[in-house]
């Protein structure tokens, strides 16, 4: 099991500041968020020339780019809007391959008004299910989040299975399911088998609404997830999302510490 974090954490740092503060903190992998206008140039308009320069640079900092995260959602009303998706993810797909990148975020999104849940799984799966032969043969795993309109860990895992394909696996955001009423455990049961990259964040909660704490601080049992992950032998990312919350040579340090003791 291995740590990342995505570039929300600094947005506005360049590819090498961004793999320096990895290298600082002793972060295997971060997490470059494409489709957020973050300075780091992971991006599908980056040519050739501009990723293999990305790649090297990965290499020369001895930090992994761990999964590319993208915007990309399909449960559009609109078939257009779904096909248009799809092949964006395609073009995403190939700009992880030439990374060197065996993972990519994506999103269920949020049903629109009129579509019942099981359309949108129904859609959602369809649709990934059209990615899944391209992203295979080009080594990346599609990892549908537990978020949005599928922040329970039943329905992201219902899209997966209906995808029917070994390149289409889950990000198991933590903190996604555990808002909707599923403890770690039942979130995990629901997609043991399809984790490939997961999301961390401690949080509070009041009122329903969420507030990020620090790592330990907060009420989700990230140590009960991991305990669970390591059963499995899951060897993927725990991947830190902090967006707006710390200063990065604030919260990085911390999360490494509280996380590795928990693997330990």
């Amino acid at each position: 099991m291995k740590l990342s974090f995505m570039s929300f954490t600094c947005p506005e740092a360049t590819l090498a500041e961004f793999l320096g503060y990895a290298q600082r903190h002793g972060y295997e992998g971060v997490e470059p968020r494409a489709e957020a206008s973050h300075a780091h140039g992971v991006e599908i308009a980056a040519t050739a020339a501009q990723r293999a320069e990305i790649k090297r640079t990965f290499a020369e900092a001895g930090v992994a780019c761990g999964c590319v995260a993208t915007s990309r959602s399909y449960c559009f009303a609109e078939k257009p809007r779904r096909d248009e998706s799809v092949a964006v993810t395609r073009q995403l797909v190939e700009l992880a391959a030439d990374l060197g990148c065996d993972r990519l975020r994506v999103f269920g999104g949020m049903p629109p008004q009129g579509m019942s849940m099981a359309e949108a799984i129904q859609i959602v799966g369809e649709n990934l299910g059209e990615v899944g032969p391209f992203a295979e043969q080009h080594g990346v795993v599609v990892c549908l989040e537990t978020h949005d309109g599928f922040m329970r860990a039943d329905d992201c895992a219902a899209a997966i299975r209906l995808a029917d394909s070994p390149a289409i696996r889950a990000t198991w955001d933590l903190m996604h399911p555990y808002t909707k009423g599923m403890t770690i455990d039942e979130a995990y049961a629901e997609l043991k088998g399809l984790v490939c990259h997961c999301h961390v964040h401690d949080g509070t909660y009041q009122n329903g609404q969420p507030t990020l704490a620090l790592m330990g601080e907060g009420e989700i049992p990230h140590n009960r997830a991991v305990e669970l992950l390591q059963a499995e032998g899951y060897g993927g990312y725990l991947s830190g999302e902090y967006i707006n919350a710390w200063l990065p040579d604030e919260v990085l340090p911390h999360e490494a510490r509280v996380l590795r003791g928990y693997m330990q």
